[in-house]
């Protein structure tokens, strides 16, 4: 099975190299340079919570170089959703398609606009990464991998892929209706990544700072209410202690994290700024998830402190 990894950060080394682990032929396809040519010179080195290992992936910033995909893992940042489509053309045999893993809301439609519907699986993720240096990730939290058609159907190729990831331990989980799950996803990552990137605390320390545990109740209660407004059923009966309960027993860096610490662009607009606007649009107040998304914006512009970059 040839599948390529499109957006070889934190999250796509640790699908990209678990599936190399158990004998996948892998490409990982990224734009930052210096990572590229780690992995395609000494292989692409792990650690954490699969142990120590160095898989042997096919690594470029070129998609035109790279054998073609029976399937892609797309794992980019939610605004590079469109070129990560125009690599998957490139990549992808005539009757491959992708698994989109993102965050986030927005990036299913760009992905079926561009590749056609029948050509997107999607996912997503509760398995996180922290690359410590190019070439060099680090496993740091397991979770399922929920895996769903967008029409519902229980295909053939959602079963290989189902296999693939089970042999590679990411612990796949079919759903029924992936974009329930991907809704209730949504609600999980608003009330947890850029309040822990605004402070720089890890999710298990929300709740021994009164005020920002306060705060993230905020969030959670307009993103909830967003939901409801547009009638849409998330699995989670209770989410608010569902995210309460989580987030205290957790103490990885999130990713919107590393991003600052990196000088990139945050997933914000497809997260807490999604929040702001479509509930403007409803006519719902979200002044918490508003301000947050104005100040993780503007934190994207201080200038990286090099030092912190990997640590």
């Amino acid at each position: 099975m040839q599948v390529a990894v499109i957006g070889a950060g934190n999250m796509g080394c640790v699908y990209g190299a678990n599936l190399a682990r158990v004998g996948e032929d892998v490409t990982m396809l990224d734009v930052v340079e210096d990572h590229v040519a780690a992995m395609r010179d000494h292989g692409l080195q792990m650690a954490g919570l699969h142990g120590e290992f160095t898989a042997e992936v096919f690594a470029t910033i070129d998609p035109a170089e790279a054998p073609k995909a029976d399937w892609a893992i797309v794992t980019v940042n939610a605004y590079n959703t469109r070129e990560a489509a125009e690599a998957a053309q490139v990549l992808l045999k005539d009757d491959g398609f992708v698994l989109t893993l993102q965050n986030g809301l927005g990036n299913i439609e760009i992905l079926t606009e561009m590749l056609g519907e029948d050509r997107v699986m999607a996912g997503l993720t509760f398995h996180s990464g922290d690359l410590k240096a190019p070439g060099q990730v680090t496993h740091t939290n397991k979770g399922p991998t929920y895996l769903g058609e967008l029409d519902r159907s229980k295909s053939d190729r959602l079963i290989t892929v189902y296999e693939c990831l089970l042999k590679a331990d990411v612990e796949p989980v079919l759903e029924p209706d992936i974009m329930a799950t991907i809704w209730g996803k949504f609600v999980h990552n608003c009330g947890l990544n850029a309040i822990c990137a605004i402070t720089d605390l890890r999710p298990g320390n929300i709740r021994e700072v009164p005020a920002v545990d306060e705060f993230q109740t905020k969030i959670i209660e307009e993103t909830l209410a967003l939901v409801e407004a547009k009638g849409i059923e998330i699995p989670e009966k209770d989410p608010m202690t569902m995210i309460k309960e989580y987030s205290a027993q957790k103490f990885h860096r999130v990713s919107m994290v590393q991003h600052l610490k990196r000088g990139r662009v945050t997933e914000i607009d497809a997260l807490n700024g999604y929040v702001a606007r479509e509930s403007e649009h409803l006519g719902l107040k979200a002044p918490y998830s508003d301000a947050l998304t104005m100040l993780i914006k503007g934190l994207q512009h201080i200038p990286v402190n090099k030092t912190e970059v990997g640590n």
